[in-house]
């Protein structure tokens, strides 16, 4: 999947490859778009062991957006997301850094957002169950699907075709936006 982005040409694909480098992924999520009932995948992940000092999770939210009105709502929407709500529900929450994907030509819009925590998390799977995940259904307005987290994505992997395993999580969301 490639886009244009200020001029450059970006693989999509390799990029989101990439983040895999630098970030453990933790969860993931469906969910529905408020209007227009449009659906998206949301990824949660957390840095990898020696790659900051900071204490963050980067949610990836994915939407599907079959046309230029889908499109130019769900940017407006996501403009109007009040990420510091996150005061509201998550413990030691410090700051969010979003970062909407800006260009065009695509039939999905890209929102990442770096939610900053100002304390070590040291059990992460119940910190997404029981603070994360509920509190980004609340502050998006994203009616969330069921919560899977990945290691338990990765053991029923384990029993499949290892060459099925490698490109089930990607199949998942080619699918989702079939």
């Amino acid at each position: 999947m490639y886009m244009s982005k200020d001029g450059d040409i970006v693989d999509l694909e390799q990029e989101f490859y990439d983040s895999f480098n630098q970030e453990e992924m933790l969860a993931y999520f469906d969910f529905t778009f408020p209007k227009g009932a449009l659906p998206g995948l949301c990824k949660i992940s957390k840095p990898k062991e020696g790659h900051t000092k900071s204490t963050y999770f980067s949610t990836l939210f994915i939407i599907d957006t079959p046309d230029d009105g889908a499109l130019s709502d769900v940017s407006s929407y996501a403009k109007r997301i009040n990420w510091n709500s996150f005061g509201n529900y998550l413990p030691a929450f410090n700051s969010v850094m979003s970062m909407p994907y800006a260009g065009s030509k695509t039939l999905n819009y890209f929102l990442e957002a770096d939610i900053f925590i100002d304390m070590p998390i040291d059990m992460p799977k119940q910190f997404v169950m029981h603070n994360l995940y509920p509190s980004i259904e609340k502050v998006t307005g994203f009616k969330a699907g069921s919560l899977v987290f990945w290691d338990d994505t990765k053991k029923d992997l384990k029993k499949e075709d290892p060459e099925k395993a490698q490109h089930s999580f990607f199949q998942k969301i080619q699918d989702f936006f079939k």
